[in-house]
């Protein structure tokens, strides 16, 4: 299962070679921590798929691994059965494009900080894990000196 490393300044989810090729990715999944807008722990990570899987994995209530679309922006989903899953939501990305779309951005594509990290344009995340509890708390911004590691 994907690790999910917590930094300073952003959260980096390592997919296994098996979960890029499900889910049609190249590399990991790395978010900027400041655009996390709230995390939520749930038993049931189906009850928070939205959109259509576009692409990736899906076998009903056994797995879920890739990107899905919808109205209110790209998700990306790495849940599995009997795992309690964190759901973390990020600010929406301030590109739009004229129809009031959002743009598609590349993965991993420069963000124009500078700084050589790229972040990923999603507006959810779901992730199972079995330190949920863990990772919340990591992600707390008052924490934001250590750095979490939590691997399955």
């Amino acid at each position: 299962m994907a690790r999910v490393e917590v930094y300073p300044d952003r959260v980096v989810i390592r997919l296994t070679a098996a979960e890029k090729t499900l889910a049609v990715r190249r590399g990991d999944v790395v978010l900027d921590r400041a655009s996390i807008t709230s995390a939520v722990i749930t038993d049931d990570p189906w009850v928070w798929l939205r959109g259509v899987r576009a692409p990736g994995a899906y076998l009903p209530r056994k797995l879920a691994l890739g990107t899905w679309r919808a109205l209110a922006g790209r998700d990306f989903v790495v849940a599995r059965s009997g795992r309690p899953a964190v759901v973390i939501d990020l600010e929406p990305p301030e590109a739009a494009d004229e129809g009031g779309g959002w743009i598609a951005v590349p993965p991993n594509a420069d963000d124009g900080t500078g700084d050589g990290v790229a972040f990923d344009r999603f507006a959810r995340v779901i992730v199972s894990t079995r330190h949920a509890g863990e990772l919340i708390q990591a992600l707390r911004l008052d924490d934001a000196e250590s750095v979490f590691t939590a691997t399955d």
